[in-house]
C-alpha cells in the first residue's frame, strides 16, 4: 500500500478579485490564506506519514513568482525534507518554468519535472516501487497533446502515477484547453492514478483508471465557491483505493440567493437575509459572501432605495475575534410579474430564441463582442471570453431586458 497527497493549483500569493473596502485585518488574513492552506497540507503530510506529495501545476499564480511566494514554498518544502517526504512537482500555464535564474532553489527531496515528459522511480519506506511520470510547462500556451508522450505503465513497478496539468476534452469548463486529453488516452497508459491539475472544481474524472482533479486549495473569487483543499490517496495492490477530500482553505466563498419577492418591509427583508447567511455560532470557516437579494418589481421606490444602500448590507457584516462573515458582492434583482407580457420574448418568441441560441454559441458571442475585447480601451480589464463568462453576460442581459418596459 502507498499513501500520498495530491494537490494542485495552489496559486500562491494570488490576489483575490472582486473585493473592496475591507478592514485591514481581513485583508491581511486574505493575503496569507494561500500560504496557510499550503502549511495545512504540509502538516497533514507529516502527521499522516505519507509516502510522498504531488503538486500538479500552478504552484505560483504568475510566471515571475513573487519572492514572498518562493520563500514560503521553499520553507514548507524544507519541512517535508526534514520529515524525509519526497515531493513531485509539475508547473502549469500560470507558473511555467521560465528563467531559472529568477527562481530560488528547492531542497533535495523535491523533484521538479522538466518541459518534456519524463519518468522517475522511487521506493517507499514500505518497500513498494513507484514510477511517477509528468512534465512542466515550458511556456504559457501548451496546446499540444502531451498525453501522447507519456510512456505505458512500467511493468517492473508496483504503482505508476501520472501528473498532468491539462484539460479533459468533453467537459464544460471555463478553463483554457491546455494540454488536452481524453479519458481513453488516460486508460491507454494503464496507470494506477492520474493526479490532474488545471480545473479549479474538485471532480472525479474516472474510476478506471483512477483520475481526479482536486480543485484549487483556496477559493480566490466569487466563482470559486465552497470548500477547497486536497486529496489523501491510498492505493493498494489488488484492492479498492481510498481517496478522501480534506479542506485546507480557511476562507470560503459562498453564493447566497435570498428570495424576498413577497416581502414589502425592510425589517422582514433584514431578518430573512440574516437567516440565509452562515450561522456565526457554527461557522467553521471565514466566509466571503456573494449575495443576491430578489425583490418584487412592484416594490416601493423608497424601500428599494433603503435596501440598496451600502449601510443596509454593512449591517450584515460580522467580524469579531478573528472570525468574519463578509458580504463581498451585493446585488438587488427586481423580479418581473408574470402578468406583464409586453416584453421582447413574448412579442417575438421565435426571433428572440434564435438570437439567444446564436449568442449562446462561442462563435456568435465572440463575433458580437470583438470590438470590446480587441479594440476597446478597457480590453485589459475584461475577463477572458470563457464559457462561464459568456453565460454570465447573457444572464445579465436577459435580466436587464426583462426589467425594461416597452
Amino acid at each position: 500500500m502507498i499513501k500520498f497527497i495530491h494537490a494542485a493549483d495552489l496559486h500562491l500569493d494570488s490576489p483575490f478579485s472582486g473585493l473592496k473596502s475591507l478592514p485591514k485585518k481581513i485583508v491581511e488574513m486574505i493575503q496569507q490564506s494561500t500560504f496557510q492552506s499550503l502549511a495545512t497540507i504540509v502538516y497533514s503530510a507529516i502527521h499522516n506519514q505519507v509516502d510522498f506529495v504531488v503538486f500538479s501545476g500552478d504552484i505560483y499564480d504568475l510566471e515571475d513568482r513573487s519572492v514572498k511566494a518562493q520563500v514560503q514554498f521553499k520553507k514548507e518544502m524544507e519541512r517535508l525534507n526534514k520529515a524525509k517526504i519526497p515531493v513531485y512537482i509539475i508547473h502549469g500555464n500560470h507558473d511555467f518554468i521560465g528563467d531559472e535564474k529568477l527562481h530560488l532553489s528547492l531542497p533535495e527531496n523535491v523533484k521538479v519535472f522538466d518541459a518534456s515528459v519524463e519518468t522517475v522511480r522511487m521506493t517507499t519506506k514500505g518497500g513498494e516501487s513507484v514510477a511517477v511520470s509528468g512534465f512542466s510547462y515550458g511556456e504559457r500556451w501548451i496546446t499540444e497533446r502531451m498525453i501522447t508522450d507519456y510512456p505505458k505503465r512500467h511493468t517492473q513497478i508496483d504503482f505508476h502515477i501520472g501528473l498532468l496539468h491539462g484539460f479533459q476534452e468533453g467537459i464544460n469548463s471555463e478553463h483554457a484547453r491546455y494540454a488536452p486529453f481524453t479519458l481513453d488516452e488516460l486508460k491507454e497508459k494503464g496507470y494506477d492514478y492520474w493526479a490532474l491539475g488545471h480545473i479549479h472544481v474538485r471532480s472525479k474524472v474516472s474510476d478506471f483508471p483512477l483520475a481526479y482533479y482536486p480543485g484549487n486549495i483556496q477559493g480566490r473569487n466569487k466563482k470559486e465557491t465552497g470548500e477547497k483543499g486536497y486529496l489523501m490517496v491510498e492505493l493498494k495492490k489488488n484492492a479498492s483505493a481510498e481517496i478522501e477530500f480534506y479542506s485546507s482553505a480557511s476562507i470560503v466563498w459562498e453564493k447566497v440567493v435570498v428570495d424576498a419577492v413577497k416581502l414589502n418591509d425592510m425589517d422582514a427583508i433584514y431578518k430573512l437575509i440574516q437567516e440565509s447567511l452562515p450561522s456565526i455560532e457554527s461557522a467553521q470557516f471565514h466566509y466571503l459572501i456573494s449575495l443576491e437579494l430578489q425583490v418584487s418589481e412592484d416594490i416601493k421606490d423608497t424601500l428599494l432605495k433603503k435596501i440598496s444602500q451600502d449601510q443596509f448590507i454593512e449591517a450584515h457584516h460580522f467580524f469579531e475575534d478573528a472570525q468574519f462573515i463578509w458580504i463581498a458582492n451585493y446585488k438587488v434583482s427586481q423580479i418581473k410579474s408574470n402578468h406583464n407580457d409586453s416584453d421582447l420574448q413574448s412579442l417575438f418568441p421565435e426571433a428572440f430564441q434564435e438570437v439567444l441560441s446564436e449568442l449562446s454559441e462561442e462563435e456568435g458571442f465572440n463575433e458580437l463582442t470583438t470590438d470590446f475585447f480587441d479594440q476597446s480601451k478597457f480590453s485589459r480589464i475584461l475577463e477572458e471570453r470563457s464559457v462561464t463568462y459568456r453565460e454570465e453576460m447573457i444572464r445579465e442581459a436577459l435580466s436587464e431586458l426583462r426589467n425594461q418596459s416597452i
